[in-house]
């Protein structure tokens, strides 16, 4: 798809609807713009490092065949763990 747009007085531009269904792009999606010489440049959708991080997780989750109750109720598990207060030296005592 080949299409013309224009910056905006406040340097807003408007993607058009076609590519937005296409791509499920929604208002205040942030993008990365890449310069790549000569006026050319590459408009990518940012993708946060908490989803970037999850798809990891997931992947990683799906190779070893745990299912997602097995994964929440070993975080849980550590969690109690990590966090008793009656678990620092001392403390209890």
């Amino acid at each position: 798809m080949v299409t013309t747009i224009q910056i905006r007085s406040k340097g807003t531009i408007t993607l058009p609807i076609q590519l937005r269904n296409k791509y499920g792009l929604e208002e205040g999606e942030a993008f990365t713009l890449i310069d790549v010489g000569d006026g050319s440049f590459f408009l990518v959708p940012r993708v946060s490092k908490f989803v970037h991080s999850a798809d990891k997780v997931a992947k990683k989750v799906k190779e070893a065949n745990v299912t997602l109750e097995e994964l929440f109720d070993t975080l849980d598990e550590e969690r109690i763990t990590a966090w008793n207060p009656w678990r620092c030296v001392g403390v209890g005592t």
